[in-house]
């Protein structure tokens, strides 16, 4: 039977709450174990509704049923980051569709943040690590050259140079802080940094498995990254949230 089939059929959760307590007496299988199961199966079906990178709201739904009727806590099912990734699927499905996510809890007001006049935030990372790749000059090669005494106090160097100069991109871990997202700009602020950018200024992005980087509309602009822990998630966002509608 295909998968599109299976996700068709509608089973009665009613019976199968009533019958689990029997059934892992049968098996003997320990209460705590039985718990463990539920929350594998909830986040096998996590892996089954994301596996073409998008999540639906009639699949969502299923998950949040099973969820209520097993009595299961967010806390249980985040412990592998599933619940995690279905608010965050949510998120992006919204941002998709045009609108602000509503379901997050930051406020403005409690930001740091001096934000634009009616600018909508969307999303906030915490413990955001900013890194910045800089350039620098290194001449390599150099010689100070050989020093002859023409007389007494005169010295004649000959063949001294620099070298030749190579450049070198360094990365460097400039700040932890606050990432803001807005339907405007998205901002940054640490103990020693704090900046904001507006996404038209933005000329690209690249996803990492941890971070995102961008780089700036200008001609010397070095990528600017931001380890989220989570650069699907960062980039998805950033790349859609300013179509969204004003």
């Amino acid at each position: 039977m295909s998968d599109a089939v299976v996700s068709e059929i509608e089973v009665p959760l009613e019976p199968l709450i009533l019958k689990l307590p029997d059934l892992a007496r049968e098996y003997f299988i320990p209460e705590n174990d039985a718990r463990d199961l539920l929350i594998r199966g909830w986040e096998t079906a996590v892996e089954h509704f994301l596996g073409d990178g998008a999540l639906s709201p009639n699949e969502e739904s299923k998950l949040l049923l099973l969820a209520h009727q097993f009595q299961l806590s967010e806390g249980e099912l985040d412990r592998n980051g599933a619940f995690s990734r279905v608010a965050k699927a949510r998120v992006i499905r919204d941002i998709l569709k045009g609108n602000v996510p509503g379901q997050l809890t930051a406020k403005k007001e409690d930001l740091p943040f001096n934000f634009q006049k009616a600018e909508r935030l969307v999303w906030v990372f915490n413990s955001v690590q900013y890194l910045e790749d800089r350039s620098k000059i290194k001449y390599e090669g150099g010689s100070h050259g050989v020093s002859f005494r023409l007389m007494r106090g005169v010295y004649y160097r000959v063949g001294a140079h620099k070298g030749e100069a190579v450049r070198r991109t360094e990365r460097l871990h400039v700040d932890t802080g606050t990432l803001a997202v807005t339907d405007k700009n998205i901002y940054f602020s640490g103990p020693s940094k704090s900046f904001r950018i507006a996404h038209s200024n933005i000329v690209s992005l690249t996803p990492y498995r941890d971070a995102v980087a961008i780089v700036r509309d200008s001609a010397t602009a070095m990528p600017q990254i931001f380890v989220t822990g989570d650069g699907w998630f960062a980039h998805n966002v950033l790349a859609n949230v300013a179509h969204l509608d004003s």
